[in-house]
C-alpha cells in the first residue's frame, strides 16, 4: 500500500486518486485499489496498491 501526499479538499484528492487508477488501469492493472482517506485534522489522502 502507498500513500500520496495529504491535500486540503476533498476534490483535489479525488481528482488525483482518478490519475492514479487511470495509470494504473494504462499500464495493465486489472482491478486497480485506489482509496481516499480522511485525518483527524481534516486533510485528504490518496492510498493505492500497485
Amino acid at each position: 500500500m502507498y500513500e500520496s501526499r495529504l491535500y486540503d479538499s476533498r476534490s483535489i484528492a479525488q481528482y488525483v486518486a482518478m490519475c492514479v487508477r487511470d495509470d494504473q488501469i494504462l499500464s495493465g492493472t486489472p482491478d486497480p485499489k485506489v482509496y481516499i482517506f480522511r485525518t483527524k485534522k481534516g486533510k485528504y489522502g490518496v492510498k493505492y496498491q500497485v
